[in-house]
């Protein structure tokens, strides 16, 4: 009778104390959801702007926007090589700033001269990609520079192997999983900000090239916010992306057709300048510091005249249109500005809500930093210059720069033996 009465007093015990444990266990779920439905609450009662407030937002952006226009209108009109060097100086600042997101003082204090390496990497690359660009305006100048476009390739992968083995020697059992984070971070950032390098070689190709989409980028970001601002969600309630509340369908739907617009007009003014449309050759210091640029403008920037379809003439009363060309292709900028570059703002956007920051810097108050500002503007200068060698210039590897470039590396005899044969051509 008394083990009996023990089991039964050991299964009571048992019992209560499967309870109290299920008892807790709901308490700590329960309590969980209420904590994380109070951050949802907080985190939805953002402070609403009231009129002045948003009216002095306004005020901020605008007056700073104009004079980042007039800074950027000021180093167009200096000259190229300026212009490449600020561009430079950019990606140098973007990178910088997304680095920054992921920095923690703590663990990489342990790290020998990580933060190093990482400048190594970008450095290596930027190296990669533009120095055999930049050789052919160098090479006047420093002809000692020609030893590094021989052995161009050699050097890259040396800088790979450098970089791939210091990497490796770093790293550390306790805070490994966190130096892969940080590796894969530091290849995407390259990836991210060098696409900014082919606004260079647009700029180069004719300053049209970096200009025009650059102001359909700022024309489509600006016109996005105005329209949203007036008629954000009176007629689409629906949030356009979910990482960005603020962003809407009106918006981006009036942005579309206005940046489409704006384009059509502005090329066709653009176009009509020599500075912007001429390609820049020859070396750095050859032209001075302060030169004008004449050349004979490719087709694409004279006037041409189309035939109108008959159901547009007819409804027109003209059977020709007088147009150039760039407006037709400033189209297609316009809607690759309006519909697919954003997506480089909704990937910033993903990025600051995922590490919980507002802005990636503070230097333009009202514009955050300079990532803030070109995000959607790295896959605009890429496109253009996919777009430029595909359809409007489609032998630009043909080039007199390029074909000199392959000159220079052939031993002196064989290229008096390509002057030779140049002269005989020519004098037939």
């Amino acid at each position: 009778g008394e083990g009996h009465q023990t089991e039964r007093h050991n299964t009571c015990r048992s019992k209560m104390k499967k309870g109290e444990e299920g008892l807790r266990n709901r308490v700590v779920v329960e309590g969980g959801k209420k904590e994380k439905k109070k951050e949802e609450e907080i985190e939805v009662a953002k402070p609403v702007e009231n009129a002045e407030q948003r009216w002095n937002k306004i005020k901020t952006r605008s007056i700073l926007g104009i004079f980042m226009i007039l800074g950027f209108v000021a180093i167009l009109n200096s000259n190229h090589y300026v212009i490449a060097v600020f561009i430079f100086v950019l990606q140098v600042m973007g990178f910088r700033e997304i680095l920054q997101v992921r920095y923690k003082e703590a663990k990489e204090k342990k790290l020998w001269m990580y933060r190093s390496l990482q400048w190594f990497m970008f450095f290596g690359t930027f190296y990669w990609l533009d120095f055999p660009k930049a050789f052919i305006h160098l090479r006047s100048a420093f002809p000692q520079t020609q030893v590094l476009l021989d052995y161009h390739l050699a050097i890259c992968f040396s800088i790979y192997v450098i970089a791939f083995v210091l990497f490796i020697l770093q790293l550390r059992g306790k805070v490994l999983k966190y130096q892969l984070g940080q590796l894969t971070w530091t290849l995407m950032t390259i990836l991210l900000v060098q696409q900014s390098t082919f606004a260079i070689r647009n700029a180069l190709n004719g300053l049209i090239w970096l200009v025009l989409p650059s102001i359909l980028i700022i024309s489509n970001d600006c016109m996005a916010y105005f329209c949203g601002l007036s008629f954000g969600r009176k007629f689409i309630k629906r949030n356009l992306f979910s990482l960005s509340p603020s962003k809407t369908w009106e918006g981006f739907i009036g942005a579309f057709i206005f940046t489409t617009i704006f384009g059509f007009f502005i090329s066709g003014l653009l176009a009509q300048s020599q500075w912007l449309v001429c390609p820049k050759t020859g070396g750095i210091f050859e032209d001075g510091f302060l030169y004008s640029l004449h050349c004979t403008p490719h087709p694409v920037f004279l006037p041409t005249t189309y035939n109108l379809p008959s159901f547009i003439s007819n409804l027109v009363g003209l059977s020709t249109i007088s147009l150039r060309p760039i407006q037709l292709h400033a189209i297609v900028f316009s809607i690759f500005a309006s519909l697919i570059a954003p997506f480089g703002g909704f990937f910033a956007s993903a990025i600051k809500r995922a590490y919980k920051i507002k802005d990636f810097d503070s230097i333009f108050p009202g514009h955050g930093g300079i990532m803030d500002r070109m995000d959607c503007q790295l896959i605009m200068a890429l496109f253009t210059y996919v777009y430029y060698n595909s359809f409007v210039n489609n032998h630009a590897y043909l080039t007199v720069d390029s074909v000199l470039g392959l000159i220079s590396k052939l031993p002196l005899e064989e290229q008096r033996n390509i002057l030779r044969s140049l002269n005989s051509t020519l004098n037939r």
